[in-house]
């Protein structure tokens, strides 16, 4: 570019500068216009009347709430989502926590009554102490148990949040003893194998009960006629509500209408059916109690609860002697032999007959 060019080039940007130098003095003059009309405008006005005022008030305020409203729902709706993703955040992280570092297993506890130490019985359900609650499946650990320790009749197993497993036990309880291929089998209230020997216990003895062929230690046996097993139950519950348990030495359930017990081997009882079990109990518990000493061997026959038979065998012999003979004695409104005519109230009476 040489000299010409450039005098010519400044110069139009000199020209360009007064023209915009004079256009902002005309618009900054014509502002001043504007103002000072607008003012005198005002001026010339009459004055707003109070109502108006104060309704032009009344407006602008409530321009000013709605105004507010408006940015308030806005603010809301953005601390709503804030606050959702907020908590799917701190869910997540609290999942992964509890899988990882929290609820994680610092006690095993065993409550209940056994013959158990808690070792054998934690030993028994598998666990090791280190599992976390959250991931830990108990499904089936209480039947580990039961199946390496024989003589517990329940188990239940639970989690105990935030960090231990509670074990629950029920120790068996021998209710009945049976003898089956040569063997003894002992078998607790809930009709598990407890043990298997060849000497039997001094619990109640079963005469005439039938098992399946897969009897096992641990298993719950059933007999090939599941109407034994009815009996079994309901005689076991009724003596021991009667409070007979050590004193009921064998049950007969062979006949089940004409069902036999041994009271200490030396009171023989009809019990008939199963029918009115718990009466029928009852009366053996009050004969033995108040009309048959220690010492005597007789036969009871209760399978009529209205009408109880006792027959001596004899004072000193064994119970499987035969009876010798049965008198009907009349009894009083407490059940108490009443005296004939012919015997003494001293003498020995051969047989009687409580009144029910």
């Amino acid at each position: 570019m040489n000299s010409a060019e450039l005098k010519a080039k400044l110069k139009e940007e000199a020209e360009r500068s007064a023209k915009n130098a004079k256009r902002r003095k005309a618009v900054q003059e014509y502002s001043r216009k504007q103002q000072k009309i607008s003012e005198q405008t005002k001026k010339q006005m009459p004055p707003q009347s109070p109502a108006r005022k104060r309704r032009e008030q009344e407006m602008k305020r409530q321009a000013e709430l709605e105004l507010k409203e408006k940015k308030r729902r806005r603010k809301r709706g953005s601390n709503v989502v804030y606050y959702v993703a907020l908590t799917f955040i701190l869910v997540g992280i609290f999942a992964v926590l509890s899988v990882t570092v929290l609820f994680n297993i610092e006690q095993i506890i065993v409550v209940g009554d056994s013959i158990y130490s808690e070792e054998q019985i934690i030993a028994a359900s598998g666990l090791e102490g280190n599992e976390n609650l959250v991931r830990l499946n108990l499904s089936g650990t209480a039947e580990k148990i039961l199946d390496k320790l024989v003589e517990l009749d329940s188990v239940r197993v639970d989690k105990t949040y935030p960090s231990a497993v509670t074990i629950t036990v029920e120790r068996s309880v021998p209710m009945a003893n049976f003898w089956f291929g040569g063997k003894n089998y002992v078998i607790s209230h809930t009709g598990r194998v407890m043990r298997i020997g060849d000497e039997e216990e001094s619990v109640m003895r079963v005469i005439g009960y039938e098992p399946e062929d897969s009897v096992i230690v641990g298993a719950f046996v059933k007999a090939k006629d599941e109407e034994q097993d009815r009996l079994i139950q309901e005689i076991s519950e009724a003596v021991e509500k009667g409070g007979l348990t050590e004193s009921i030495t064998t049950v007969n359930i062979a006949d089940p209408i004409g069902i036999k017990m041994s009271y200490e081997d030396r009171v023989e009882i009809f019990l008939g059916s199963i029918l009115q079990i718990d009466e029928k109990i009852k009366m053996i518990n009050e004969l033995i109690d108040k009309h048959i000493a220690e010492t005597e061997f007789v036969t009871l026959d209760v399978s009529d609860v209205s009408r109880a038979i006792q027959r001596p065998i004899t004072t000193s012999g064994a119970a499987t002697l035969p009876p010798e003979t049965e008198e009907s004695v009349e009894t009083d409104e407490n059940g108490d032999p009443i005296p004939s005519e012919d015997s003494p109230e001293s003498s020995d009476t051969t047989g009687q007959v409580t009144d029910r």
